[in-house]
């Protein structure tokens, strides 16, 4: 039965990635924190980028007449992060904790108990997956470019991967 409960934990696992129909690829919006060079930090959700500036949209709205243009030579850092990443990384977590000790719970337990360790290992490994999962979320990609134009443009290409217009589809 021990044997049984494993291996459907394992296959429930590998389960969570795969997709049974294909989908199209959806554009996913990216939260975007630019320090300037004098020192100010402006943030909103990445909208475009061109080999002269950054546009990005503030307050949570993409309306196209609500854009922030910030020249390429004004730029420091630039930190990107996909919306939602925490409460993904947070969920996976969660997931991967609470199953972990699950399995961890059902296999060392022998008297009897194996219920009642595994539901608690489950929720205390969940518990923690939860953190670890919401921290590894949180992560920003840093992008240093220091006013540099050189610099800015030779990594355009990646920051216009994280835009939701990208290649210049704007002008």
């Amino acid at each position: 039965m021990k044997t049984t409960l494993m291996l459907l934990a394992i296959f429930m696992s590998f389960s969570i990635g795969l997709q049974a129909q294909n989908t199209s690829k959806k554009i996913k919006p990216h939260k975007v924190w630019i320090t300037l060079m004098d020192g100010i930090k402006v943030k909103g959700d990445l909208y475009s980028a061109d080999d002269v500036s950054i546009k990005i949209a503030e307050n949570n709205s993409l309306d196209v007449s609500n854009l922030t243009a910030i020249s390429n030579q004004k730029i420091d850092v630039i930190k990107i992060r996909r919306k939602g990443k925490i409460g993904k990384g947070a969920w996976i977590g969660a997931a991967s904790g609470a199953g972990f000790g699950i399995i961890l719970g059902l296999a060392t337990e022998d008297d009897g108990w194996e219920g009642l360790v595994a539901t608690a290992e489950g929720i205390f490994f969940g518990a923690v997956g939860t953190g670890v999962g919401a921290g590894i979320g949180a992560i920003k990609k840093r992008i240093q470019i220091n006013g540099n134009i050189d610099i800015y443009k030779s990594r355009l290409s990646e920051i216009q991967s994280y835009s939701l217009v990208p290649n210049n589809a704007t002008n």
